[in-house]
């Protein structure tokens, strides 16, 4: 098997499943119609870097099925978040050899967004700047391990 960006496995991408929006700019990327560096893709997930980092690496792992955000989320939509997290550290992993897990931010913009894609933010290390800390911080940014265990409840 192929891999693709990540040294991940590059599964064939099957899009007869695929809800999208034509207005998205990240269906956009994930359909290749606009320009973006892909790290990795598979038939799940599409990972880039954020076109604003707030810190040296910063990714976005999005999933294909466009999803608007975390408020729609079900107790069943565990697995996919676990599987973002795990896509997005794999991919971190390709340019970053050595993570401290203490400065490590992942998560999810709530409950304001600029892209009504859902999209994981993978950040190492912690956001640089006043601006980039407070737009990552817990008033506007809630935590991977905060989603999962909200999901746990509904």
């Amino acid at each position: 098997m192929s891999t693709s960006g990540a040294g991940l496995p590059n599964k064939s991408l099957d899009s007869s499943n695929i809800v999208t929006d034509p207005n998205c700019i990240f269906c956009k990327i994930r359909d290749k119609t606009v320009p973006a560096n892909i790290l990795y893709e598979d038939d799940k997930y599409v990972v880039f870097p954020d076109h604003k980092p707030a810190s040296e690496n910063h990714l976005l792992v999005i999933p294909r099925t466009h999803i608007k955000n975390i408020s729609v989320l079900k107790s069943s939509d565990e697995t996919m978040v676990q599987e973002m997290l795990e896509t997005g550290l794999k991919t971190l992993r390709e340019s970053v050899s050595d993570i401290n897990t203490e400065d490590l931010r992942t998560g999810f913009h709530w409950p304001i967004h600029t892209v009504s894609h859902l999209h994981m933010h993978i950040i190492y290390p912690p956001p640089q700047g006043l601006i980039s800390r407070i737009i990552f911080s817990s008033w506007f940014f809630k935590s991977t391990e905060q989603v999962l265990e909200s999901l746990k409840s509904k």
